[in-house]
């Protein structure tokens, strides 16, 4: 009886042991940003959530899934007050850009500060490793306006310990062929473009947290071995 209930609990450990890994194993990316990201006037596929995924994917991460939970016109503001449904979503890394309404409206820098360091706050608290995405400021809010916002960036991801990518539309800024015919938002081409300029900061985030995947998988598997081993020497 004794070595039939051994058995039993053998089991059961490996079984949930199984069952835990399976939901550690995959790598949640949401993505919390404006229309820059939302993919606005583009296909679902063409929007840059869908198209980091497929960029994952070619890249052989089969583990990852990336979740769209960016709004056109959302500004630091909103994506504050909504910061619980993004923690909720349980993400493993989040791509944060906000902040482009914000300085198209002129707000006040300690203003998106505050807002973009409460929300990075709360990720941290969660251990939530995040990926800021800076933005430049419209020319027509002139020159000290601009390089306090890319100063602001840089500051909160030291902060935070956040990987920072200072500038969303960098490569596309003023090139027709890449922009929607209100010349703020990207098409199709730019948003691939946006993909593949950020992608090698994007890999070496996912790869970290891949790494840490693995060790914790290594870690519960020498947990069971000494716990099937205690178990036999009963």
């Amino acid at each position: 009886m004794k070595n039939i209930f051994t058995i039993i609990l053998l089991g059961l450990l490996l079984l949930n042991a199984d069952q835990t890994w399976a939901v550690q194993s995959t790598i949640r990316v949401v993505v919390y940003g404006d229309s820059l990201t939302s993919g606005y006037e583009l296909q679902p596929e063409q929007a840059f959530p869908a198209r980091l995924y497929r960029k994952l994917r070619e890249n052989g991460f089969t583990n990852v899934e990336v979740v769209n939970m960016s709004v056109p016109g959302q500004t630091t503001a909103g994506g504050f007050e909504h910061i619980s449904s993004v923690i909720d979503a349980h993400p493993d890394i989040v791509i944060l850009q906000l902040g482009y309404n914000d300085a198209i409206r002129g707000i006040r820098i300690e203003t998106i500060n505050h807002n973009l360091g409460s929300i990075m706050g709360q990720l941290s608290s969660k251990q939530i490793l995040t990926v800021l995405v800076g933005v430049r400021a419209p020319a027509n809010m002139g020159v000290d306006y601009a390089g306090q916002l890319e100063a602001m960036y840089r500051s909160l991801a030291a902060l935070y310990k956040a990987y920072l990518y200072p500038d969303a539309l960098d490569i596309i800024y003023g090139r027709q062929e890449m922009n929607l015919a209100d010349g703020l938002h990207p098409n199709a081409r730019g948003v691939e473009t946006m993909v593949e300029y950020m992608y090698p900061l994007i890999d070496s985030v996912v790869r970290w947290k891949w790494q840490v995947l693995q060790q914790q998988r290594d870690y519960e598997e020498q947990q069971q071995l000494q716990q099937q081993e205690n178990l036999s020497n009963r």
